[in-house]
């Protein structure tokens, strides 16, 4: 490697340091955190000097840009998590709460060490700590129907997905184990698919359809939820909303309601809120995003679930009847008093059932947030 290099790499060092400590730092010996994942770490700086020696020009060379390139997963892809999917697989609504509450904790947890508010995206913004106190006797038994979060957490920790936090409790080491979780937690919500499929969807994928008051995609993500609700007959529209709040967590985390013209995956103040007081009630679900201007927290989403009938899973104009009657709803009972300061709306009535989904939508926009809403077809 030539000089130039070396000196434009030093005037970089405490970046490149910062990007090896978020990835590959973080795992607890005793009370100290600080032990890093040798493998990942002398992988990570192969990679760099390799994406540096490709590059033709010392001068035109962007080192934080080539420093984020090379940050990836490298341990984690050595090997499988075929057992920890089996327990996905047998013990899918155990698994999605135990995944979202060590997410959120460090979401919460590195949100704090950078001195910024964390996303408001998960159902428990003030997250705690996941407890184990003891490994001794906390051996899965995986012919077993019953769900042992000790035994999961336990496995997770002796092989690397997870470390210690002093004695009693156990989290996310650092962001390459955090890449991980993120994926399973969104198979475990979408399915295998569909979770691929999203991480491959272009930045804001998800948010650039609202805007053009489109709802398929929408309406793909909703249907994901079936499967944790194992297509039984007797749930209820808050259940579907639970359900689609996690989704909304998922694939926010992939970039999907991330503005296209953002660099980094930055989801504004998600407000993903069940039964959230609005109005003359309580609407299903509402949440705020980045504008069509790019502007946090100025695009509110409310969506008010209908039920479907098992009965009448294939009368198409039962389930628009009753998509329309939920977008009615979110009118009469003034459920946008829930979206203070946001300049841009969009209203959708969900019809949502056993294998079945339809949708209608309405968007409005306005210029200062004491003006009246006018509706128009399309953001753009």
């Amino acid at each position: 490697m030539s000089t130039k290099w070396c000196t434009r790499i030093a005037k970089h060092k405490i970046f490149i340091l910062q990007t090896i400590k978020k990835w590959y730092n973080g795992y607890y010996i005793g009370r100290f955190r600080g032990k890093y994942n040798p493998w990942s770490v002398s992988s990570f700086i192969e990679a760099l000097c390799g994406l540096l020696s490709q590059t033709t020009s010392d001068e035109e060379a962007d080192i934080a840009a080539i420093t984020k390139s090379a940050a990836r997963a490298y341990w984690v892809t050595t090997g499988t998590t075929g057992l920890i999917e089996a327990q996905i697989d047998r013990h899918r609504p155990q698994f999605i709460h135990l995944a979202k509450r060590l997410l959120c904790d460090y979401e919460a947890t590195k949100s704090k060490a950078e001195g910024s508010s964390p996303d408001k995206t998960l159902l428990e913004p003030s997250p705690l700590p996941v407890p184990l106190v003891s490994t001794r006797l906390n051996l899965i038994n995986f012919d077993s129907e019953l769900f042992s979060e000790p035994g999961l957490l336990t496995l997770c920790l002796y092989a690397g997905y997870l470390t210690r936090r002093l004695s009693t409790s156990v989290c996310i080491p650092n962001h390459e184990v955090y890449q991980v979780w993120l994926q399973l937690f969104a198979r475990a919500v979408l399915g295998t698919e569909l979770a691929d499929n999203s991480t491959n969807n272009a930045r804001g994928a998800l948010l650039s359809e609202l805007w053009k008051n489109k709802t398929d995609l929408l309406c793909t993500l909703a249907t994901s939820s079936h499967g944790v609700l194992s297509n039984h007959n007797n749930y209820l529209e808050n259940d579907y909303a639970n359900h689609f709040a996690n989704t909304i967590m998922a694939v926010s985390r992939f970039g999907m309601l991330t503005h296209p013209k953002q660099r980094t995956v930055e989801i504004s103040h998600v407000v993903a809120t069940r039964e959230n007081h609005a109005g003359n009630g309580r609407c299903d679900y509402a949440m705020r995003l980045f504008s069509s201007k790019n502007r946090p927290n100025q695009f509110g989403v409310v969506i008010e679930f209908k039920l479907i009938e098992n009965s009448r899973r294939e009368d198409t104009a039962y389930h628009k009847e009753r998509a329309e009657e939920g977008l009615r709803q979110i009118g009469i009972k003034n459920y946008d008093a829930c979206l203070v300061g946001c300049l841009e709306r969009m209203d959708v009535g969900m019809a949502i059932g056993n294998s079945a989904v339809y949708a209608v939508s309405r968007l409005f926009r306005r210029p200062n947030a004491h003006s009246a809403w006018e509706e128009v077809d399309s953001l753009f």
